[in-house]
């Protein structure tokens, strides 16, 4: 491997985009996963979450010409385009966690419910209705787009914000584990930053009330539900927490675009 990570905040981005996204890092240039290398990664990943809105606005625009194509096929292949993106990841993480959260059983058989690498029933459920969902909510956008799209690149970028501060401040659920390991270096200052970034997201589109208003209403609920029922975060409930947060800041982007 080169050696060029005099920064570690270069290092903490790319491992970041490595991981969460199909984005390629070659492999020479691709950083050690250590404690000084994943000093930032929490505080990496809103950057990180802009290239996903880029994305998404690419793929919005793109499809969008694509006139031949019904609303609704346009917002499934939305939906596949999206998920591409990720490769799963989060996907993954939330068919976990719907298997855990619907198993109604102790805290310690959830956990072991989430390592689990079979798909329960729940699992399957959980992922239909989620990309149905977001079919039709994407279809939906497409029949008005000649309203503001620019909240569209924002929810990812709210998404992993959410992402981070989840990470940055709920305790490990477990003593190993992904979270463990990605959260090893995290910083309560960070939390500065994190504000700094969402006040620069609400001022980005002043118009757009309630997709930030959905963010911290799942952000808070979230929370909630990883500290009661798992006792903290794990990397699966981090992945469960972009894909639902995206699910109803959509909600939220359909009703400003209707009204």
């Amino acid at each position: 491997m080169i050696t060029i990570y005099n920064n570690n905040i270069l290092a903490s981005f790319l491992i970041v985009l490595s991981f969460i996204s199909v984005f390629p890092v070659p492999k020479k240039f691709l950083p050690e996963w250590n404690n000084n290398n994943l000093k930032f990664f929490c505080v990496m990943l809103p950057p990180v979450g802009i290239i996903f809105g880029v994305s998404w606005l690419l793929f919005f625009y793109m499809l969008s010409k694509l006139i031949i194509l019904s609303e609704m096929f346009r917002g499934f292949i939305m939906t596949l385009l999206t998920l591409s993106l990720t490769g799963g990841l989060h996907m993954d993480g939330f068919m976990d966690t719907c298997d855990a959260i619907f198993s109604h059983l102790d805290r310690d058989t959830r956990l072991k419910i989430l390592s689990d690498t079979h798909s329960g029933a729940f699992a399957v459920m959980g992922c239909v209705i989620i990309l149905m969902l977001k079919s039709f909510l994407f279809s939906e956008i497409f029949s008005h787009n000649n309203k503001n799209l620019f909240m569209l690149a924002l929810i990812p970028i709210y998404s992993r914000l959410g992402m981070g501060l989840l990470l940055n401040n709920l305790p490990f659920a477990k003593s190993d584990g992904l979270a463990v390991i990605l959260g090893s270096s995290r910083n309560f200052h960070h939390n500065i930053f994190f504000a700094v970034i969402f006040v620069i997201l609400i001022s980005f589109n002043l118009h757009s009330k309630i997709i930030p208003v959905m963010f911290i209403i799942i952000l808070i609920i979230w929370k909630n539900i990883c500290s009661k029922i798992f006792g903290g975060i794990t990397g699966d409930l981090l992945g469960a927490f972009v894909e639902i947060s995206e699910a109803f800041m959509l909600i939220g982007a359909v009703i400003e675009i209707c009204i």
